[in-house]
């Protein structure tokens, strides 16, 4: 079974959260110790302390999916493309400062 690990260098140490299990962190000094112990924890995580199932749940109403309600509001609006741009930049600086604050 495959699980997607976030991981992450803080200073001298690398953090690895499981993505669908924050609370299986682990703080360890090398990269590779960080996701074997990831690993082992999340295994007897899932092994020995929840249970992991699938439950079905009837709806009586039929669900939409709520971003097609607002599918091309903006298509006529003259500054969406000055408002990408906006959001753009913004974008580049928070990824500068995240850069900025690892350093």
């Amino acid at each position: 079974m495959l699980y997607d690990v976030i991981l992450r260098r803080d200073n001298d140490s690398y953090i690895a959260r499981a993505k669908d299990w924050p609370e299986v962190t682990v703080i360890e000094k090398s990269r590779d110790a960080a996701i074997n112990q990831l690993k082992s924890q999340l295994l007897d995580y899932l092994n020995n302390q929840v249970e992991v199932l699938q439950v079905e749940i009837p709806l009586t109403t039929q669900t939409l999916n709520p971003w097609l309600e607002k599918f091309g509001w903006f298509r006529d609006d003259p500054t969406f493309d000055d408002l990408q741009a906006e959001i753009a930049t913004y974008r580049r600086e928070l990824d500068q400062d995240i850069e900025q604050q690892l350093e």
